[in-house]
């Protein structure tokens, strides 16, 4: 009896019931859509990222005379030096030094810049994923980014061709395609990648009078990056209070991860506290709407009890009014938020896959529970109220 009292004043009173339950979708769509949106940026950056957070990333600073001529990079001397560093914290690790820059490359009648690697042959399945081909082998052969290689049409056999550094034009092959590694990534990104061997990039680009570009160590045990980084920071960089002597400069992935996860948690708190604004303001909507309800049902509530009718059964009477305007309310908001999320995802470039994420899904209880409990808690003070009120007087009220 007491459930049917509450939906037959809901129904009495549609328009007002309608208004209550829109600040509720409001609020929950809110919360639900920018928490969901923010989970599933968080997931998909995390796992761009994941598979290199073991990688320390080295880039040498300073310039280095080689036979006369002034260049920026690691000589063999350098690598041996780093090797050396990183054996003193661990044996479980892989170092690998490469070449890199961008150059211009012919694919049919376009041209356009690529990001050019070089590297051993033997370095190369450490670094990147090959998901078709074979890996590249001796000066004419090349791999290219999956993305790479969708945006320009290239498939197994494909030609590419380059100004060589004798300005002849060298035509490679394409012998495979490396899955894509996403922008966010430490060591190589494939993405817009040509990767051949060093003799291939000699020839292309040049050999930068053999100084490697970059070093990347990759450590089987994440939680030694930091004393590797420690190790090679005391041998190849000056004192603390002598940055001009330091001769490399050291990216740890592993704590740029943490940093990115504090600060995507610290977005992830900012945009629930806005999105709870909105539903405080249904709240206080709703509390004034029981409160409304009470005033004009007072005869009503003053016969009910004169006919036996409990306090207890007062109060839930008009506790089930809110948690009914919660409830419905609260299933709208989710219910287009899962239809918004998804297209707000996909405008960031997002999968559409990033929707069925634990961490994104966790969205729908918690969108439902919130709004349940906020009204719930607005109409607590006028169902007590309410069921506080004495009979008599009720039921002489016009």
């Amino acid at each position: 009896m007491i459930v049917s009292l509450a939906m037959r004043n809901l129904k009495l009173n549609k328009f007002r019931t309608i208004l209550s339950m829109i600040g509720i979708v409001i609020g929950v769509f809110a919360i639900c859509a920018m928490g969901m949106v923010s989970a599933g940026f968080t997931d998909e950056m995390d796992n761009m990222i994941t598979d290199t957070a073991d990688t320390l990333t080295l880039s040498p600073l300073g310039e280095k005379v080689v036979g006369g001529h002034t260049a920026v990079g690691f000589s063999e001397k350098d690598v041996r030096n780093i090797e050396s560093a990183t054996k003193s914290v661990t044996k479980e690790y892989e170092l690998v030094p490469y070449y890199n820059t961008y150059k211009p490359v012919t694919v049919g009648k376009d041209m356009l810049t690529a990001s050019v690697y070089g590297l051993d042959s033997n370095d190369m399945s450490g670094l990147v994923t090959l998901i078709s081909g074979t890996w590249p082998k001796g000066g004419t052969n090349v791999i290219v980014g999956e993305q790479f290689a969708e945006d320009n049409e290239l498939r197994l056999g494909s030609r590419i061709s380059f100004l060589g550094v004798n300005g002849q034009e060298i035509t490679c092959r394409v012998v495979g395609i490396m899955e894509n590694t996403g922008l966010l990534t430490f060591g190589i990104a494939t993405d817009s990648a040509v990767l051949g061997t060093t003799e291939w990039y000699s020839s292309v680009v040049g050999n930068n009078y053999g100084l490697y570009d970059q070093i990347i160590i990759k450590a089987y045990d994440p939680l030694d990056l930091a004393l590797i980084d420690e190790a090679i920071d005391k041998k190849m960089n000056g004192k603390e209070d002598k940055d001009s002597d330091n001769t490399v400069s050291i990216l740890n992935s592993y704590e740029l991860m943490d940093i990115f996860d504090e600060i995507m948690n610290m977005s992830s708190i900012f945009t629930t506290v806005i999105s709870a604004i909105s539903l405080l303001v249904a709240a206080v909507a709703i509390t004034n709407v029981m409160l409304m309800s009470v005033k004009e049902r007072t005869r009503e509530v003053g016969i009910l009890r004169s006919i036996g009718t409990y306090r207890s059964q007062i109060l839930q009477m008009f506790l089930y009014e809110a948690g009914l305007i919660g409830l419905i309310g609260s299933i709208f908001g989710v219910a287009l938020s899962l239809i918004v999320s998804p297209i707000f995802m996909m405008i960031m470039g997002l999968e559409f896959t990033a929707m069925f994420s634990l961490s994104v899904l966790s969205y729908v209880p918690l969108g439902i529970g919130v709004g349940l409990i906020v009204c719930l808690a607005s109409g607590l003070y006028p169902a007590w109220k309410a069921a506080n009120l004495n009979p008599v007087e009720a039921m002489s009220t016009d």
